[in-house]
Protein backbone atom coordinates (compact mmCIF):
# COMPACT_ATOMS: atom_id res chain seq x y z
CA UNK A 1 0.00 0.00 0.00
CA UNK A 2 1.37 3.60 -0.65
CA UNK A 3 1.01 6.69 1.10
CA UNK A 4 -1.67 8.01 -1.29
CA UNK A 5 -3.51 4.52 -0.61
CA UNK A 6 -2.98 4.50 3.06
CA UNK A 7 -4.58 8.33 3.29
CA UNK A 8 -7.43 7.50 1.13
CA UNK A 9 -8.41 4.38 3.63
CA UNK A 10 -7.69 6.40 6.93
CA UNK A 11 -10.37 9.10 5.10
CA UNK A 12 -12.85 6.18 4.48
CA UNK A 13 -12.47 5.16 7.88
CA UNK A 14 -12.89 8.96 9.34
CA UNK A 15 -15.41 9.50 7.47
CA UNK A 16 -17.71 6.17 7.98
CA UNK A 17 -17.00 7.31 11.63
CA UNK A 18 -17.97 10.78 11.65
CA UNK A 19 -21.28 9.10 9.21
CA UNK A 20 -22.06 7.08 12.15
CA UNK A 21 -21.75 9.25 14.62
CA UNK A 22 -19.37 10.16 17.64
CA UNK A 23 -21.58 7.71 20.15
CA UNK A 24 -21.56 4.71 17.44
CA UNK A 25 -17.95 5.25 16.35
CA UNK A 26 -16.30 3.06 18.86
CA UNK A 27 -18.92 0.19 17.99
CA UNK A 28 -17.58 0.96 14.41
CA UNK A 29 -13.96 0.42 15.39
CA UNK A 30 -14.65 -2.60 17.23
CA UNK A 31 -16.28 -4.15 14.06
CA UNK A 32 -14.03 -2.52 11.77
CA UNK A 33 -11.19 -4.42 14.11
CA UNK A 34 -13.06 -8.33 13.89
CA UNK A 35 -13.34 -7.93 10.24
CA UNK A 36 -9.23 -6.99 9.98
CA UNK A 37 -8.64 -10.34 12.65
CA UNK A 38 -10.55 -12.59 10.27
CA UNK A 39 -8.71 -10.96 6.86
CA UNK A 40 -5.19 -10.85 8.33
CA UNK A 41 -5.53 -14.45 10.28
CA UNK A 42 -1.95 -14.50 11.51
CA UNK A 43 -2.30 -14.54 15.54
CA UNK A 44 1.77 -13.83 15.95
CA UNK A 45 0.99 -10.51 13.64
CA UNK A 46 -2.05 -9.65 15.47
CA UNK A 47 -0.51 -9.41 19.06
CA UNK A 48 1.99 -7.18 17.47
CA UNK A 49 -0.46 -4.91 15.79
CA UNK A 50 -2.49 -4.73 18.93
CA UNK A 51 0.22 -3.97 20.92
CA UNK A 52 1.40 -1.13 18.66
CA UNK A 53 -2.05 0.45 18.50
CA UNK A 54 -2.06 0.22 22.61
CA UNK A 55 1.48 1.63 22.56
CA UNK A 56 1.26 5.20 24.33
CA UNK A 57 -2.59 4.37 24.84
CA UNK A 58 -2.66 3.47 28.45
CA UNK A 59 -4.20 5.65 30.86
CA UNK A 60 -1.02 5.62 33.78
CA UNK A 61 -3.62 6.77 36.42
CA UNK A 62 -6.29 3.93 35.34
CA UNK A 63 -7.10 1.54 38.65
CA UNK A 64 -4.75 3.58 40.99
CA UNK A 65 -7.92 4.43 42.83
CA UNK A 66 -7.90 8.51 42.25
Amino acid sequence: MNADELDAVYTALCRAMTAVGEARAPLLLARFALLAIVEIADADRLQQLIAAAAQDLTDPTAGSGS
